[in-house]
């Protein structure tokens, strides 16, 4: 321990004698190590833990797939029935609860507001593990009929709603028109199923719709722990055998082909989003390799400096083993500089990542931080790039033969002994720049492959509202359409909105699912379009191109008239030889909402062009517009088309909503193009940000790492470039000797690192979107930028040897 106590000592010493080495070299792995220790943090915390209930890393969803869909994952959410024989008759979970969200409105200050509520079966709060903060959590006698109605808060709306005031336990809340006492509020990461409170309620053998107006048939979200000693695999087994006998059962809830799912919650929340956080931990790690080669050549070019000092201290009596101990202990030393320093870049950092992530695939209950598993996590990348990048200089410096430092007089012949490394170091450096490079650019033209899709209608100037309506006013059509039909008209009165529409369901994406039929026409079984219910303005709204036929008049919604439009995809699927104007299509859902539609058989009035309505990355779907004004189910809201910046009229269509009705709500509100960017473009944008920043200072890295090896070796070869100009070199000779030393590893490097971005590409291929994995443009583009980078950093040493002084360089120790 004492001489370590000397290496460290001695070590400290060395660095403060040259601290424009020191402090290059933690910079450079404060980089790396900064950018592992941020991304690391992500996946500890939303991948790892990201969840803060008893053994919820056991917690498993079962889905059920149509496999004639190709988007991943399928149902989770099953009627009352259903979910009571799921529990019944599985063998592979020993606990199971349920929940199904709601709009709870209530009453505050001048109107009515709206909480994401949460209906939770018996065994929830035991299931997940977590005691409330104050007071206490729904027990089993309040599942029972009779008993007092009550509910539990989430943290975050105590603290934002009512000023974390806890006189507010234990007091009376009129919610849905139903007064309700405040029993608990959980702690701060308790965020279950992404609700601002719970309320009980028990699946029951005939569930119905109960909250809000247009809510459709309860469907409970299955959740179970899976048993010690089952597999996710012997649970899909079990689960299947049991989907398939309520398949015959209940056939209106299952597609005719169907897999089942068993799934981790972690997997169901994050997604796609994994793959996506494993990609730019890759791509950080390529970027700590690079800095680790950067900070090895100075090592080395400071061994060789050093090579007199090494072989007088073992000729003396030290050992090669305590020669390469002091070495290895100075670059432990800079690593964890390097840590210190990176651990707070990454505490900075992480703000940033959390703003630019997509918030919708982040758990609810995640907390993104520095905590001890991610600062271990620092520690031991700081120790292994210690090792990675000190341990050759290390046993180069420390070799046995004593005799030729000794006899060397000069530079020139020592700075070549270690050129190879060097020279093997930059090639590594350049061909890991280039791979980030590659994967960064498929990335981005894959992201602006995105922006640029045509989505068939126009996102612009246009503001978006839902409207929770309270179910005890409003249940039929009637009641649905006096309360629209005012409300339009007033806000087409406001000043700055050109026209105003109601809606069903938000473009692009998606409507409400149902079986058709159309008269004469024999369909496959089973042949599905998506619905919307509108007003006679919303194509005017969303400036979607009437094809042929007519659109909607007024006294046609008002009138309730069984009229319908439809895309190009829906002609094409099902009347690819027929005039579709005239037909008669039957639309089977509205048969099974709450306000049934007696006969949903709709005449075809008109055609539409296609516009996108399964996000953005999928083909559009048959779809059918239908007057709003024909049931009294379906949630609703409104798209308001401005003239002007679209949220500047937020607070002007709140008044008029609360004028119509100040017992509505409105929520779910943001501009269209907002939306577009947050479900469809966040994701996408993630991954092309952090792998363009990585690769951006990788280039910088490399742009360095090759400066810096070419300085220090034409530096070494000073001599031997005046002997070549006193013998009649010109500058330009040296000029292109050096130049063409650089470009030779860029070369090398940049052969290496197309090959490895072939593999790269098939890797990153499934975040990919309108771009092969091979794209040429890429492929082509970013070795020409290495290329000329590579050039720049040639030239600045290149010239300096070509104006070398021979007198001056022949003199040259």
């Amino acid at each position: 321990m004492q001489t370590l106590g000397q290496d460290i000592r001695y070590a400290l010493r060395n660095l403060r004698k040259s601290p424009g080495f020191a402090i290059v070299a933690i910079l450079t792995l404060a980089l790396g190590i900064g950018s592992s220790t941020a991304i690391f943090s992500v996946l500890e915390n939303i991948l790892m833990e990201p969840f803060p209930y008893t053994d919820a890393q056991r917690f498993m969803s079962v889905q059920i797939h149509d496999t004639e869909r190709s988007e991943p994952g399928g149902r989770g959410g099953y009627s009352g029935p259903e979910f009571l024989d799921l529990v019944e008759q599985n063998h592979s979970f020993d606990r199971v609860i349920a929940n199904d969200s709601l709009d709870v409105l209530y009453r505050s200050g001048e109107g009515t507001e709206m909480l994401a509520g949460n209906y939770v079966t018996p065994g929830t709060f035991e299931f997940l593990g977590m005691p409330a903060l104050l007071g206490r959590t729904i027990q089993p006698a309040d599942y029972e009929p009779g008993a007092a109605p009550v509910f539990v808060l989430r943290y975050k709306v105590w603290v934002a709603k009512f000023g974390a005031d806890p006189r507010i336990l234990n007091t009376n809340f009129t919610m849905n028109g139903t007064a309700r006492t405040l029993i608990g509020i959980m702690p701060p990461r308790f965020g279950w199923g992404d609700a601002d409170l719970w309320i009980p309620a028990k699946p029951g053998r005939s569930d119905a719709a109960l909250g809000n107006a247009g809510a459709f048939q309860r469907f409970w979200f299955f959740l179970g722990h899976l048993k010690t000693g089952v597999s996710i695999q012997q649970a899909q087994a079990d689960m299947t055998v049991i989907a398939t006998q309520l398949a015959a059962k209940y056939p209106k809830q299952y597609p005719k082909h169907f897999t089942v799912e068993v799934q981790s919650l972690t997997d169901l929340v994050v997604g796609k989003f994994r793959t996506t956080l494993y990609i730019v931990l890759a791509a950080v790690s390529l970027l700590l390799l690079i800095g680790c080669g950067n900070v090895a050549n100075l090592l080395l070019a400071r061994a060789t400096a050093r090579e007199k000092e090494f072989a007088i201290r073992s000729a003396i009596g030290a050992s090669r083993w305590r020669l390469i101990r002091q070495l290895l202990v100075e670059s432990i030393v800079l690593a964890l500089g390097g840590a210190v320093l990176g651990a707070l870049l990454a505490w900075g950092g992480l703000k940033f990542l959390v703003a630019l992530m997509p918030q919708d695939i982040i758990p609810a209950e995640s907390v993104i931080r520095l905590n001890v598993p991610v600062l271990l996590f620092t520690l031991a990348v700081s120790l292994l790039t210690a090792l990675i990048f000190g341990l050759a200089p290390a046993l180069t410096a420390a070799r046995k033969d004593l005799n030729q430092p000794l006899r060397d007089s000069g530079k020139s012949t020592s700075g070549m002994r270690h050129g190879r490394l060097r020279d093997t170091l930059v090639v590594m450096e350049v061909a890991l720049s280039l791979t980030l490079l590659v994967a960064a650019g498929l990335l981005m033209r894959s992201f602006v492959a995105l922006r640029e899709v045509h989505l068939g209608l126009q996102p612009d100037h246009l503001l978006v509202a839902r409207i929770p309506l309270p179910l005890d006013r409003y249940k039929t059509a009637e009641q649905i359409t006096n309360f629209y039909r005012p409300l339009l008209q007033r806000v087409k009165a406001l000043p700055g909105v050109v026209d105003a529409t109601e809606i069903s369901a938000l473009p692009p994406f998606g409507g409400i699912d149902s079986e058709i039929t159309i008269s004469g026409k024999v369909l496959a079984e089973k042949s599905q379009a998506m619905f919307q219910l509108c007003s006679e303005s919303y194509f005017n709204v969303l400036k979607i191109k009437l094809l042929d036929g007519r659109g909607f008049t007024e006294s046609e919604v008002n009138s309730a008239r069984k009229l319908a439009l439809v895309n190009q995809t829906f002609v094409k699927k099902y009347l690819p030889n027929d005039n579709p104007i005239g037909r008669q299509v039957h639309i089977s859902q509205l048969s099974d909402f709450e306000d049934k539609v007696a006969d949903p058989t709709f005449e075809i009035i008109g055609t539409v062009a296609d516009a996108k309505n399964r996000g953005l990355q999928d083909p559009a779907q048959p779809e059918i517009w239908i007057p709003y004004t024909v049931t009294g189910s379906a949630f609703r809201g409104v798209i308001v088309r401005t003239a002007q910046e679209p949220l500047t009229l937020l607070d002007a269509l709140r008044h008029e909503i609360w004028a119509t009705d100040s017992n509505v709500a409105i929520t779910f509100t943001g501009t269209l193009e907002g939306y577009i960017q947050q479900f469809s473009f966040a994701g996408p944008r993630f991954g092309f940000l952090l792998m363009t920043i990585f690769g951006s200072i990788g280039l910088i890295l490399v742009t360095i790492g090759v400066y810096s090896v070419l300085a220090y070796t034409t530096a070494r070869r000073t001599q031997e470039i005046g002997i070549r100009m006193a013998l009649g070199a010109q500058g330009g000779d040296v000029l292109g000797m050096v130049i063409r030393m650089g470009l030779r590893l860029v070369g090398i490097g940049v052969g290496i690192g197309l090959l490895a971005s072939l593999a790269i590409g098939r890797v990153i291929a499934t975040q990919l979107w309108g771009v092969s994995a091979y794209d040429p443009w890429t492929l082509t583009a970013v070795p020409i930028v290495l290329l000329l980078t590579g050039l720049l950093a040639c030239w600045v040493p290149a010239s300096r040897a070509a104006h070398v002084d021979p007198l001056v360089a022949l003199r040259y120790e």
